[in-house]
């Protein structure tokens, strides 16, 4: 999806919004973690730019998940991802990581997005995310396998928290990127 966002800005009808979120790594653009919530809350705007913004990735064969924390109200979310998944359109999946992260929350009904956010992840969990996307790159895919891979974590670990205290690979805080 990546298009230029901008606070107030309005998405095209053509633009697909994901259920709750999506995770697009693409090669050459920032990572985008896009939030479509049906009329969020004013936290829930206002911890998109509300530090710390922290994130942990979990490696599953199939699928990787990114867990992520917005701020110090809101609860752990998660976001599944394998790179085969990434429209051709798009550009070649990868994570090259000199673009940073872009962290947008829209409105699902408005298709207005109420906040944009841009952090950049620390070389040590970027090595590890990098490293899991290349090798799921690498693989060929199969639908059964990740949605196999994706359940089983999710009956082991039935809360992002626990994913996060049992299971994660590598965990951060993300640093912010000042505009300018």
């Amino acid at each position: 999806m990546h298009t230029v966002l901008s606070k107030g800005s309005r998405l095209d009808p053509d633009v697909t919004l994901p259920e709750h979120a999506g995770l697009t790594m693409v090669t050459g653009a920032p990572v985008e973690l896009l939030l479509a919530l049906s009329r969020p809350h004013e936290l829930e705007v206002q911890a998109v730019t509300a530090a710390p913004t922290r994130f942990a990735w979990i490696d599953v064969g199939a699928a990787g998940v990114l867990l992520y924390r917005l701020g110090p109200v809101l609860p752990w979310a998660q976001v599944t991802f394998h790179p085969h998944l990434v429209p051709a359109e798009e550009g070649p999946a990868g994570v090259d990581g000199t673009q940073g992260v872009r962290i947008a929350l829209v409105d699902r009904d408005s298709r207005v997005v109420l906040a944009v956010h841009r952090v950049r992840w620390p070389v040590g969990f970027l090595s590890v995310v990098r490293e899991s996307v290349a090798r799921m790159q690498e693989t060929p895919y199969d639908r059964l396998a990740h949605q196999h891979a994706v359940a089983a974590l999710h009956r082991r670990y039935p809360t992002p928290e626990d994913l996060l205290v049992d299971r994660a690979d590598a965990h951060c805080t993300a640093v912010p990127i000042r505009a300018g």
